[in-house]
């Protein structure tokens, strides 16, 4: 499907094609654990793990996905495997907007099936972002259901290290980037005797948050 993609979705042929041809095909694994190894299996499936091309073949793979959802008048975000839908309405139309998610989301699961991948449940979250002084006309909704399991809202979510709570407040992500702040202060803090006053101002302005 991939290679398919590759010629006829994107132009590559001739040499670079049968590069990436003899990249993808004819994989085999074995598992070795301390001196014994597992007959090889040959690997139909998936790209080389860890490798450079990996997630570039990924999202070249997964572009249709895009189109797909665009067909539903959705707009989303697309990170390696991590895919995100947002739709914008007013609190009057919240319930129509999240018919039109689970619409989306079924024709979603069709093509990932169709193309070999999984629609991941258990790591899907749902989060219904509104102002403070707005109110839901015929009360706020609970779950939304995804491929026939109901997801609840959740009352934040991290997108990126980025954590926002559903009223649209930093405030969580101001307490995580504090936490994280003080812990690599204190393990600083436990070789600062061991440091001059340079190298202690510059391990705490280059602190990892």
């Amino acid at each position: 499907i991939l290679l398919d993609r590759l010629q006829h979705m994107y132009g590559i042929s001739g040499t670079a094609l049968s590069w990436f041809s003899s990249y993808l095909t004819n994989r085999t694994q074995s598992v070795i654990v301390n001196d014994h190894i597992s007959q090889v299996s040959s690997l139909s499936y998936g790209v080389p793990q860890g490798s450079v091309l990996g997630p570039i073949l990924f999202i070249l793979y997964t572009k249709p996905l895009s189109d797909l959802i665009q067909c539903h008048s959705i707009e989303s975000q697309s990170f390696a495997d991590d895919t995100q839908l947002q739709v914008s309405v007013p609190p009057s139309n919240i319930q129509s907007a999240i018919s039109s998610l689970e619409t989306c989301l079924s024709d979603i699961q069709t093509w990932m099936l169709e193309n070999k991948l999984k629609l991941n449940n258990d790591k899907t979250e749902a989060l219904l972002l509104r102002s403070s002084s707005k109110s839901f006309s015929v009360g706020k909704p609970t779950t939304i259901s995804v491929c026939g399991c109901e997801i609840s809202f959740s009352s934040s979510a991290r997108n990126l290290g980025f954590y926002i709570r559903d009223d649209m407040s930093v405030e969580l992500h101001i307490k995580n980037v504090c936490r994280s702040a003080y812990s690599e202060l204190r393990r600083i803090s436990t070789v600062r005797h061991l440091l001059s006053a340079d190298y202690k101002n510059t391990c705490v302005r280059l602190c990892p948050l």
